[in-house]
């Protein structure tokens, strides 16, 4: 009975100091680690007085330095346009994973919705494998909603899954080599579709161009796709946060792809879009999805060498209308 007594005092002088020590930790330490390691969790804390949140990637603040005399992100265009006030949540090279994850920490009857991007690139096998893997697990850890002196031990130890760049670069060669395309070889694979002769050898640009686009949009979405997955918590919290939710599917270059490989890969970018629609799009349960796949012609995309979801400004003020004319929608 001594033993069992002293046991139970140790354990409660534990949880004490633990408990005391989380305090201290959060009060003073943690809104400095947040601003250092965890920004998107440090403005969404300090956005709770806007009507919805907009979360994204670098497609809502990026600009064409050259031409672009309004450099206003997408989130603030769209509020031009509609009576909504909305706030950023985005920083580059982000997606669903982080996002999620955010989304926890909003409280109850804080806001009245969100927002959030549908980048139909972050489904391909060369985003999921790309060296910014590790960084995106890391924000993903640090923005779990653990208590704020757990989070920082589990980030400090690396408690998360981390990939060696020869591993990294094994998985996208499995990807390259085993996903199935829904088309006879040679195109059956990204592999083997970009071993096909176009445009010249290897070191032609347009030839590395094609064959990125074949990299970044050769795939098929279906369920069990783990970016779906993330999609789908994302709706289950939502629902259970009762918070309006528009999922805005992002514009890509289409013309561009369908100039370099026809309508094979276009086709695929549609395909993937039109599931994205089908599977979430339901007004009944407060879920939209805006469709901005096709709307921003190719002038309009800043980067050249690789497809990015970058836009000057008339193609940032068409996505901010198609956003705006949903919110204005809604009652």
């Amino acid at each position: 009975m001594k033993l069992f007594l002293k046991t139970l005092l140790r354990l409660g002088l534990v949880a004490t100091i633990f408990a005391t020590s989380s305090l201290v930790y959060k009060r003073y330490f943690f809104e400095g680690f947040l601003k250092e390691e965890g920004i998107l969790l440090y403005r969404l804390q300090r956005s709770l007085n806007a009507d919805y949140l907009y979360f994204s990637a670098s497609s809502d603040y990026t600009f064409n330095p050259k031409t672009d005399k309004d450099t206003t992100r997408v989130s603030i265009i769209a509020m031009r346009y509609c009576n909504k006030n909305i706030k950023s949540i985005a920083d580059g090279a982000h997606d669903v994973e982080i996002f999620k994850e955010l989304v926890k920490h909003i409280p109850p009857n804080s806001v009245e919705g969100i927002i959030m991007s549908f980048n139909l690139r972050s489904f391909s096998p060369e985003w999921m494998t790309s060296t910014n893997l590790n960084i995106r697990r890391k924000l993903s850890a640090t923005y779990k909603p653990n208590p704020p002196l757990i989070t920082r031990f589990f980030v400090s130890l690396k408690n998360y899954p981390i990939h060696t760049n020869k591993e990294l670069k094994r998985f996208e060669a499995d990807y390259f080599q085993n996903w199935q395309l829904p088309y006879p070889f040679p195109k059956n694979t990204i592999q083997n579709w970009c071993e096909q002769y176009k445009f010249g050898d290897w070191t032609h640009p347009k030839r590395n161009l094609a064959d990125h686009y074949i990299k970044s949009y050769g795939f098929v979405i279906n369920e069990n796709h783990p970016r779906i997955k993330d999609f789908d918590e994302v709706v289950q919290l939502a629902h259970a946060k009762k918070l309006k939710l528009i999922f805005h599917v992002l514009p890509e270059n289409k013309e561009e792809a369908q100039a370099l490989l026809g309508s094979e890969l276009t086709n695929l970018i549609k395909m993937n879009r039109d599931f994205a629609i089908d599977r979430y799009h339901n007004p009944k349960q407060k879920v939209w999805v805006v469709d901005n796949l096709e709307k921003v012609s190719d002038k309009s995309f800043i980067d050249r060498d690789f497809p990015t979801e970058h836009y000057d400004f008339e193609g940032r003020d068409i996505i901010a209308k198609g956003i705006a004319e949903q919110l204005n929608k809604i009652e």
